[in-house]
């Protein structure tokens, strides 16, 4: 048996997580693993479908956690009612950039607006079109954390939140990381005719 650290090495973004996980902060999952005390899911409670421990360890949902499906919520002057476990009945107003789907039975500070998804498209040899860069609006209008409306970008099938400031600097690196990816492009063009 090795003396170890099984969390050394561990990224501090990712042991702040795995803290939480462990501590009750309301926006990490901290879904139990079967089987392994003590590494619980340190993904952020929205944006998964499956569990992952600090260790990159995967696991799928329980049978034992309700499924929750989003469904289209009416919309009533510009009022949208969504059944909590916690709250009943909570009626709040629907943002215009919202798509309209809730998830009824949740705690309210679950409670989500997301936008439409707008991602890119890369062709690759292996899967074919592959979508890169998801990111959307979101809000979650009671969470304790962050309750504004904010941007999610997917990145490597993580999502990561970003205020308006970040985004910009997203879309700044982007640009610029395209100009790298051209050149790249014209360099592999140049290899490919001399093959």
């Amino acid at each position: 048996m090795s003396d170890r650290d099984p969390l050394e090495g561990i990224p501090d973004e990712l042991l702040d997580w795995h803290k939480g996980a462990l501590e009750g902060d309301l926006a990490v999952c901290a879904a139990p693993q079967p089987g392994v005390d003590g590494f619980p899911c340190i993904r952020n409670r929205a944006y998964h479908d499956r569990h992952r421990d600090v260790l990159g360890r995967t696991w799928p949902f329980g049978t034992e956690e309700p499924l929750y499906v989003a469904r289209r919520s009416p919309v009533v002057d510009g009022m949208v009612t969504v059944q909590t476990r916690d709250h009943g009945a909570v009626q709040l107003p629907e943002p215009a950039w919202c798509r309209g789907f809730h998830s009824d039975g949740e705690f309210r500070a679950d409670i989500e607006h997301q936008g439409h998804e707008v991602v890119g498209g890369v062709p690759t040899l292996c899967h074919d079109l592959v979508t890169v860069l998801g990111v959307s609006l979101v809000q979650r209008p009671f969470s304790p954390l962050e309750p504004r409306v904010h941007a999610v970008l997917k990145v490597d099938e993580e999502w990561h939140a970003l205020n308006s400031k970040g985004l910009d600097v997203a879309a700044a690196l982007l640009v610029e990381h395209a100009a790298n990816l051209r050149h790249l492009a014209r360099q592999l063009a140049a290899l490919e005719v001399e093959r």
